[in-house]
């Protein structure tokens, strides 16, 4: 392992026995909103603060709000659009969807870590490799410190309100609490205008800032998977020894989990105000299927750069363990099966016996490899907690007692 120093860690203090990539290799941490958020006192110490950041979050983004709306008549208006305090949406998003974006930094950030700093740690990096290694280490820190990203992030975050709300793509209708009609022309209320300049920027940075650190990670392993890896196609995770990256990305299954808090709270508001059926949400299934396909992929797919060098060690190792397999299976008949061996040799207690076994797993091991370091449990896992917002709705639509009989004739 390179012992190496290196300026502006952000971790724990270390000694100069440890590494570079132990200090640098962070994924949540870092950046120009990170350093700005710790200089103002938003973050205490080099943890990620996700309690005290989410009370200040909505105490900026969604108590105004409440003041503004008040004072405009809109906390509780004539009819459920226009009360600003009957707004599903509104709770999902400030007070679960951003505090569970500040979540993942204590979730994702530290396996993606783990995971980044498993590939030398477990010897899966070659030392002739490590100078390589330590070079895709130093561009993830170039990346994450970068001010241009966090910038663009910024200027989209204070545009998309305009174009690219939820209200816009869902069609919604125009007058809510966050307008108020003059004259006959629907226009944004002082709610309405902190709400696009203020509050939803915030939650778009902070969305867009995540999405760039996974894009980081993705650029990471790419970079990994081009170096000359220890791979073992008879590691017994089935996946060549890298089986610990698809535990690392179902944490990831926190995003999805976010984004359907906030759209099951908007299927709840047309259920309990605007009298969306039952019959309605089935016709959303296959749309929940095709969510649930585009989760996957999202969730898992960086993993798929891991697909030729493991195609080739699966390859690999079936020509030569079976070439190994073939001559061994040839001696062991001629001895035992033949009469090769001595009269006197017995087969109870032959090492012989446990070395057929052996070998014969090890060959099925490699047979049985994926290519892909993701097992089906672990896809499983990232689907059902993907729709885990969508179970209360259920008791929205159909009496309680329904719901329970529904779900025993399930798990029956």
């Amino acid at each position: 392992m390179l012992a190496a120093t290196a300026s502006g860690g952000l971790g724990p203090s270390n000694t100069g026995s440890t590494s570079l990539e132990e200090r640098e290799l962070y994924f949540e941490l870092g950046g120009p909103a990170y350093r700005l958020m710790k200089r103002i006192g938003v973050i205490k110490g080099a943890g990620p603060c996700v309690f005290r950041r989410s009370v200040l979050f909505i105490w900026i983004a969604w108590l105004p709000l409440l003041v503004l709306t008040t004072l405009e008549g809109h906390a509780f208006g004539p009819t459920p659009r226009s009360g600003f305090l009957l707004d599903l949406t509104t709770y999902a998003r400030f007070f679960l969807g951003v505090p569970l974006i500040f979540a993942a930094e204590a979730v994702v950030g530290p396996q993606m870590r783990s995971a980044g700093l498993r590939f030398l740690h477990a010897g899966i990096v070659r030392p002739e490799s490590e100078a390589d290694f330590t070079a895709a280490v130093n561009r993830v820190r170039r990346l994450r410190e970068a001010y241009l990203p966090e910038v663009v992030f910024l200027i989209v975050a204070l545009c998309a309100p305009w174009f690219l709300s939820l209200e816009r793509l869902t069609g919604l209708g125009a007058t809510s609490w966050r307008t108020s009609v003059v004259e006959g022309r629907v226009h944004l209320s002082m709610a309405g205008m902190w709400y696009n300049f203020v509050s939803v920027p915030l939650v778009q940075f902070f969305v867009l800032r995540w999405l760039w650190r996974l894009i980081v990670w993705t650029l990471f392993l790419w970079k990994v998977s081009r170096l000359d890896l220890n791979l073992l196609a008879t590691h017994a995770d089935g996946a060549g020894g890298l089986g610990f990256l698809g535990t690392a990305h179902v944490s990831m299954a926190i995003f999805p989990f976010a984004i359907g808090c906030v759209l099951a709270a908007e299927v709840a508001f047309r259920i309990k105000f605007e009298g969306l059926s039952l019959y309605d949400l089935q016709s959303m299934i296959p749309l929940l299927i095709a969510y649930l396909a585009l989760v996957e992929c999202l969730t898992f797919g960086p993993l798929m750069i891991f697909i030729s060098p493991l195609a080739r060690v699966r390859l690999e190792a079936l020509r030569t363990y079976g070439i190994l397999v073939q001559r061994h299976n040839q001696l062991f008949h001629e001895k035992w099966i033949q009469g090769g061996r001595s009269a006197d040799e017995s087969p109870l207690g032959s090492p012989d016996m446990s070395s057929l076994i052996d070998l014969g797993s090890s060959f099925a091991v490699i047979k049985d490899m994926n290519v892909v370091p993701v097992r089906a449990s672990q896809l499983i896992r990232v689907a059902i907690i993907t729709c885990l917002p969508v179970l209360p709705l259920l008791f929205l639509s159909l009496p309680f007692m329904d719901v329970v009989k529904l779900l025993a004739s399930v798990v029956r």
